[in-house]
């Protein structure tokens, strides 16, 4: 009786969904603020391990069905050889029957042949008639003995003709059970090949959800090391602008007492003239009022307008771009409205970590002008210079960011970033920026010392 196949995916289906929901757990979006260039590389690598995952699975499903096929199919025929193996035994033991029948009738029918001729007992009727008759006795022997040799025969014919068709439903049985075993070590083999293949294939599977799990923890540390590096970098901005303000200060401080120790000294010289006037600290300068004793006042200082932070347009012989205007290539409406949506924060108050109307730092007012154009950016002059693509500056759009790192900057490669506005108060040399403590965003000249590379996000 043949055994009742089973569906082959029956036998898998759980098994591919528990594979396929360990994969998805490997999925870890990366946190908002995290550097994408790291962090971006291992993803695609997680990716790509997560779909070399999914196809494991699914070989897995295939081998699996034809595991459960090829079982099957041995099943059925290990039955058929089992039944074939019956009848042929059947078959053996009725011919070896049938050969013992066919030895002893021809044994008996000999000896019956002998008694009978000797006593005349048990004689047919033709046998009776020719005895009757006045027939000498070696005459009567001959007939008697050509009927008996004639039963014999016909005895013997038909128990041969058995004995031959046993023997031919034994070879026709062998080759039966040859056929079947045949198709039994057949099916046996393919189903040590098909659990063959599964087994490697699920090895190949467990070696690529280690390698994910090692992938998984890379990428959080490297975010966390992004982290890290941006807090850091945070830090040393804070610590150079506190820097910069007291260092502007103490100038400061300087140069009021050595404009002070200057008019007391001249209204010493001068018999104690009338009070001295001062000019303030305007942008244009301004002269001291009031004279006294013949006495004039000290004249004020100058301010500092564009240009002044931290260096004028042409500084630097050899910098990018010396001597040489730049040209705005091209025309990004997506730069364009970079520029501005960065202009419309003109005035707004140079504020560390900022990024609102409140105040901003170089990159919040970048992240802010580019997000106004349809493109987010990170918070972060280094990993803005990551997400950008590099743009040299004869090719250099409105909108497109300038990247800089001044001396003692620390170890970031970018420590600061400006807007490109390339038609401006100072013509094609005009940028935008959030420079630093104490300012407001402005223009400025470009300027070269520090300059790292140009980009467009």
């Amino acid at each position: 009786m043949l055994l009742k196949r089973r569906h082959p995916a029956c036998a898998v289906g759980s098994a591919v969904a528990v594979v396929a929901l360990a994969a998805s757990l490997f999925v870890v979006a990366a946190p908002a603020g995290a550097s994408p260039g790291p962090v971006n590389r291992t993803n695609s690598q997680i990716n790509s391990l997560q779909a070399r995952a999914q196809a494991l699975a699914e070989q897995i499903t295939t081998d699996q069905n034809k595991v459960s096929v090829a079982a099957e199919q041995y099943d059925e025929q290990t039955v058929l050889v089992q039944e074939d193996q019956a009848k042929l035994a059947k078959t053996e033991i009725q011919l070896r029957g049938t050969r013992r029948q066919l030895g002893t009738a021809r044994l008996r029918a000999q000896t019956a042949a002998i008694e009978a001729y000797v006593t005349g007992d048990g004689l047919d009727s033709r046998v009776g008639a020719i005895l009757d008759s006045s027939v000498n006795d070696a005459q009567s022997a001959a007939v008697y003995s050509d009927i008996v040799i004639h039963a014999l025969d016909a005895a013997v014919n038909q128990l041969h003709v058995v004995n031959i068709r046993l023997a031919t439903e034994l070879a026709a049985q062998s080759r039966t059970l040859t056929a079947a075993a045949q198709a039994q070590h057949a099916a046996d083999r393919a189903r040590v090949v098909a659990q063959a293949a599964t087994l490697a294939t699920d090895s190949a599977l467990r070696q690529v959800k280690g390698q994910l799990y090692q992938l998984t923890i890379k990428r959080e540390q490297e975010i966390a090391a992004a982290a890290a590096a941006a807090a850091a970098a945070a830090v040393r901005a804070a610590e150079r602008a506190a820097a910069v303000a007291a260092a502007k200060a103490a100038r400061a401080a300087r140069v009021a007492r050595a404009a002070a120790a200057a008019a007391a000294k001249h209204d010493h010289a001068n018999g104690g003239g009338a009070g001295a006037g001062t000019g303030g600290t305007t942008g244009g300068g301004g002269t001291g009022g009031g004279t006294g004793g013949g006495g004039t006042g000290g004249g004020g200082t100058t301010g500092g307008g564009g240009g002044a932070w931290p260096y004028g347009p042409g500084t630097g012989g050899g910098q990018p771009g010396y001597g040489q205007p730049l040209v705005p290539f091209g025309a990004n409406t997506q730069g364009l409205q970079a520029v501005a949506a960065a202009e419309s924060y003109l005035g707004v108050p140079y504020v560390w970590g900022g990024a609102s109307r409140q105040g901003v730092d170089c990159s919040g007012l970048t992240m802010l002008a580019w997000a106004a154009a349809g493109v987010d950016l990170l918070h972060g002059a280094t990993i803005q210079d990551e997400e950008s693509a590099p743009v040299t500056l004869a090719d250099i759009e409105p909108g497109d960011l300038l990247f800089y790192h001044f001396a003692n900057d620390g170890a970031l490669p970018i420590t600061h970033v400006a807007i490109y506005v390339g038609s401006g108060p100072y013509g094609t040399q005009t940028i935008i920026q959030a420079a630093e403590v104490g300012t407001n965003v402005a223009y400025y000249p470009m300027y070269w010392p520090g300059f790292v590379s140009a980009g467009q996000p």
